[in-house]
């Protein structure tokens, strides 16, 4: 009888954690999301370059995604428009490079035309002085 506690015992002990570890495991997925994607409000400088691109890089299309128009719209919540954040906010707080950039978001949304145009104004539109970090 004992033996059959300590079988259970053992047994629930490694569901609590293997539930444990999977918790820490999607907290430390969600922490390298975008530094915005929790504290958007917070992020001024990151907000207004995302505006900026949105009014002057016309059109920003980037494969077959209108980048500009999901901007515009506020598309939150497609997985286009999530992972152009992701990306694009560790561009802004230089946590890749402007190549790394473009390769990401090729790879994502596919090559076209009008990538070239679209990346050069995105870059050339980067403040010279940003932050490593979201306030």
């Amino acid at each position: 009888m004992r033996s059959i506690l300590m079988q259970r015992s053992g047994a629930a002990l490694r569901k609590k954690l293997a539930l444990s570890a999977s918790l820490l495991a999607v907290g430390a997925v969600l922490a390298g999301c975008a530094p915005d994607a929790v504290r958007s409000v917070d992020a001024t400088g990151f907000n207004g370059f995302l505006r900026q691109i949105g009014t002057v890089c016309r059109p920003l299309q980037i494969g077959d995604q209108d980048i500009g128009e999901m901007l515009r719209q506020g598309g939150a919540g497609t997985d286009s428009y999530n992972y152009f954040l992701d990306v694009t906010s560790k561009l802004y707080y230089n946590r890749i490079s402007p190549a790394a950039y473009r390769q990401s978001l090729t790879g994502f949304f596919g090559s076209g035309t009008a990538n070239g145009a679209s990346f050069d104004c995105i870059l050339n539109n980067l403040p010279a002085q940003r932050p490593n970090a979201p306030p």
